[in-house]
């Protein structure tokens, strides 16, 4: 090759870069899909029942505060068919459902939230 000319890339070095990097978006787009695909998974009532019974205080708080989320959510549909008196406190809401969780171990395997639900329903009904 005479000097002052610039070599080209063989076709087969292109290719090679060429399938590398298909390779690595693929990767990227399998990770990404993985980790969607985690994401949409909800929260079980065992779950649940687990930070509830947790050992670290941030973990049973976690649970409470997973609780208090529901029940606020479900006060703002129009047909919540839940009530609770004036003084009614967080405590006795979280004891409820642990009760419900610890009587009923065929609940754990349900999603969380429609067994706060279904807990509420039954123990605070409107009347």
């Amino acid at each position: 090759m005479p000097p002052g000319t610039t070599a080209s890339r063989s076709p087969l070095k292109r290719l090679d870069h060429m399938t590398i990097g298909l390779l690595s978006v693929a990767l990227s787009l399998s990770a990404a899909n993985a980790f969607a695909q985690k994401s949409i998974r909800f929260l079980t009532a065992g779950e649940l029942h687990a930070s509830l019974l947790g050992v670290e205080e941030s973990t049973r708080l976690s649970g409470r505060n997973y609780i208090m989320g529901v029940i606020d959510a479900l006060m703002l549909t129009k047909d919540a068919k839940i009530c609770f008196g004036e003084q009614t406190e967080i405590n006795l809401l979280v004891d409820t459902v642990q009760q419900q969780l610890m009587q009923r171990p065929d609940l754990l395997r349900f999603n969380a939230a429609s067994v706060v639900r279904e807990v509420m329903v039954a123990n605070f009904p409107c009347i």
